[in-house]
């Protein structure tokens, strides 16, 4: 159903740095209350999995990437931004069946990614789904629904 990308060596360096940026940036934040470290990997790895992520959607679709990095103290004046060009939100699935649908992807596209080698140098991107589409199918989870792959609009 997706298709992969094979990342350029600078586009996994770039990729890097802000993932690694974002981490540091959140360095001493605390989680949320329903976060299960049990089932979550390290966090150094899942930021710089979803900025690699959000830079092969923006590659796919030839929109800009931000790559932006602030301070977990700034995170409400920027939680509006998109994460590719002026519409696009980007997830990455690692264990369920399809992408996160927040109420705030209203009129917004979704796209679901996920990287596919140890080394994070390709990523699978597995379609797209509007926002709004995503609320009224997905599957619903504690505050946001969960849209199978099955569901998405082909890349």
């Amino acid at each position: 159903m997706g298709i992969t990308l094979k990342l350029e060596p600078w586009e996994y360096e770039l990729g890097f740095q802000v993932g690694i940026r974002r981490f540091t940036a959140n360095w001493e934040k605390k989680d949320a209350p329903y976060y299960n470290r049990d089932k979550m990997e390290k966090d150094r790895d899942a930021q710089v999995a979803a900025a690699l992520c959000e830079l092969a959607v923006a590659k796919h679709v030839n929109r800009y990437w931000h790559g932006a990095v602030w301070h977990s103290s700034d995170h409400a004046k920027h939680r509006d931004k998109p994460d590719v060009g002026t519409n696009i939100e980007v997830r990455r699935v690692r264990t369920d069946v399809g992408p996160a649908i927040r109420p705030q992807d209203r009129g917004k596209i979704v796209w679901a990614a996920r990287i596919t080698d140890p080394e994070y140098r390709v990523v699978e991107l597995l379609g797209w789904i509007d926002g709004s589409r995503g609320m009224e199918i997905g599957e619903p989870r504690d505050g946001y629904k969960v849209v199978p792959v099955e569901h998405l609009i082909s890349p």
